[in-house]
Parts: structure tokens; sequence; C-alpha cells
């Protein structure tokens, strides 16, 4: 047990390190997903007919625990390499990592800005906690699956896909298209931080591939690399536009389908109407 608890916080180890994709690594992540899941269709149905202030509640405590989870995890990441400039090289800039800003906005901001923030949480959550739990390889391929780095991020991952579903089952989401323009500005601003990082810190040692802008290491944007030639000004501008893509068809999907569901209740409350009265 001691000898477990030395290893916990450290990179290099005595223990296997299981690997990306391993049962052991599919396994726990699938268990922490499932669990981030139920808790929010617990939750969200819980407090559905509370009012907003209660709501939101909940996402404060998730808002807060993501940031200190965040924030443990950078200390510990200095005091193991005995350097303050460690952190450098582990801020949450990547896109996993994005509900760590839209979350608080979301769960402690005001007006628009917080429906924004909601609405880009709920469009967001799902795909930073699969990014980061299933596809976060750099991780599960170089510590073993109970050790301290794959623990705390799998953890702040399904605080994520938890903010997405207690989002959507409380009804603390809007989705109006007039809050669109507030969420594509929360997107940019995260990623023109991304990028100012990845240009400052590119003669460093230091991480200098946040939000994968400066190469696609080994994620399916190598597709979009491939299409402009390795051009690393086109390839940038091509993977910042793919975010705003994504943001926009997710507004316009959730819109057409909740919009159609809408009908059909309304065309069968008239048919069960129209049959009351005959």
């Amino acid at each position: 047990m001691l000898a477990f608890l030395k290893e916990y916080f450290n990179w290099t180890t005595e223990r296997p390190v299981e690997g990306w994709f391993s049962w052991q690594h599919l396994v726990y992540v699938t268990l922490m997903i499932l669990l981030a899941v139920g808790l929010g269709i617990f939750f969200g149905m819980k407090y559905r007919a509370a009012d907003r202030a209660k709501k939101l509640r909940v996402l404060k405590i998730a808002a807060i625990l993501m940031l200190g989870l965040e924030l443990f995890k950078i200390v510990i990441c200095c005091v193991r390499a005995g350097s303050v400039w460690e952190f450098r090289g582990n801020l949450p800039l990547f896109l996993c990592s994005i509900l760590l800003f839209s979350l608080p906005i979301g769960a402690f901001g005001r007006g628009r800005a917080q429906e924004a923030a909601l609405d880009f949480s709920f469009a967001f959550g799902m795909l930073c906690c699969i990014a980061g739990t299933y596809l976060a390889g750099n991780i599960f391929g170089a510590s073993p699956v109970l050790s301290f780095d794959p623990m705390v991020s799998t953890t702040t991952h399904c605080i994520s896909g938890f903010s997405t579903i207690y989002i959507g089952v409380s009804g603390l989401k809007e989705m109006k298209m007039r809050n669109a323009p507030i969420s594509c500005l929360i997107l940019g601003v995260f990623e023109a931080l991304a990028l100012g990082v990845d240009i400052l810190q590119r003669p460093t040692p230091y991480q200098s591939n946040y939000m994968f802008f400066t190469s696609p290491d080994g994620t399916p944007f190598q597709i979009c690399y491939d299409l402009v030639a390795g051009n690393q000004v086109l390839y940038t501008a091509f993977v910042m536009l793919l975010y705003f893509v994504y943001l926009i068809l997710f507004y316009a999907v959730y819109l057409f389908v909740y919009r159609a569901a809408r009908k059909n209740r309304e065309e069968s409350r008239k048919t069960l109407a129209e049959r009351g009265d005959s």
C-alpha cells in the first residue's frame, strides 16, 4: 500500500502501464462516464421543478470541484518537476478543458452571458467528456490507470459530461439563436488564448500545441493537415473554423429536433382534442 501511494503521484512507476484502450482503461472510463450520466439524470430530475437559483447551486458545486481539481493537478505537476514554470506545460487550454471557462460563467454569471455559457457547456460538455477519457491516449499510455494523472483527468472530464446531462435534464439550457454569437465569442476567446500561448511557447520545451493548433498529434485533425499539405497557417485556420462549425451545427440540429418534436406534440394534442369533441 505504501509503495502504491509513493508511486501514485509520479510519472515514473514500477507498476505496469496498462495502455490506451486496454480493458482496464475502457472499464474505468466507462464506469466513470456511466456514473456521471447517472448523477446528471438524477440531480436533473430532482431539481427540474425547482427555481433557477436552486438548479444553479448544483452547477456551482460542479464548477468549483472542476477548477479545484485542475488547480491541484497543476500544483502537483510543479512539485513533481521541481519548477514553478512547469505549469506552462499543463495549462487547461485543450478543447476537452474548455468547460473550465464556460461552466463557471454559466454557474455564477448573469443575464445573456450566463444563458450563452450554459448553452455552450451543454453543447461541448459531452464532447469534452469523450475526448478526455476514451481518446486520452497520451495520459493512459504513460501512466497506470489507477494513478494521479489519469484519475484526476477522468474526473474533471466526467464533470463536463455530468454538466451536459444536468443542464439538459434540469431545463437550464435556453438554446436560443440570439445567444449563439455570445457562445461563439466564448469559443473565440478560448481559441485566441490557446493560439497565443502556442505561439509564445514554440521556442521553449513547454507545451505549444494547445487545441491541436500546431499539429494533429495523432488526432483526426490529421485529415485537415493533409488537406492543406501541411501548411501551418491554413491548418490552424482550418481547425479553428471546425470548432465554430461544430458549435453552430449543434445549435441548428438541436433547434430543428426541438421544433419538430414541439410540432408533433401540438398535432397530437389537436388530434386528441378533435376526438374529444366528436
